[in-house]
């Protein structure tokens, strides 16, 4: 059986973020260890699941969310949570036209979920916004 990793996935999720030009804070794989500059984006696993479909083809799924982070405390304050389903949509947006992760060989499968929250990092304060997008791997 073929090992397979999400690593060339989530590397060109991580390129085409960065390259849309509206994370000047910047795009990280993994959380950020200390308050990042906003707007920024981290990519982490959330969840996953592996199993047989028959006995020779094997599915891997990944979910893959991708957090938002903008300053919880900038004034205006109601400008924030403008700005946040903006850059929700604008990044869901070009995730739906540009990511070909064809070439890796995991596929997106399902709905974009999204969910808003708040979130302290180093004490500060983030309007937080989480992109998960569910990846398939058949062998």
């Amino acid at each position: 059986m073929t090992d397979v990793y999400i690593t060339a996935a989530l590397r060109l999720i991580e390129s085409q973020l960065a390259a849309s030009g509206r994370f000047s804070g910047g795009v990280t794989l993994g959380l950020p260890a200390g308050p990042p500059e906003t707007p920024a984006a981290a990519i982490f696993l959330a969840r996953g699941a592996a199993g047989l479909l028959t006995m020779s083809t094997f599915l891997r799924r990944r979910d893959v969310t991708i957090r938002i982070y903008l300053d919880a405390t900038a004034e205006p304050r109601d400008e924030t949570e403008i700005a946040i389903d903006e850059i929700v949509y604008d990044t869901e947006d070009d995730l739906k036209a540009n990511l070909n992760l064809s070439a890796t060989g995991w596929i997106v499968q399902g709905e974009m979920i999204e969910e808003f929250d708040y979130a302290e990092v180093g004490g500060r304060n983030f309007r937080i916004a989480d992109i998960t997008l569910s990846l398939t791997y058949r062998i």
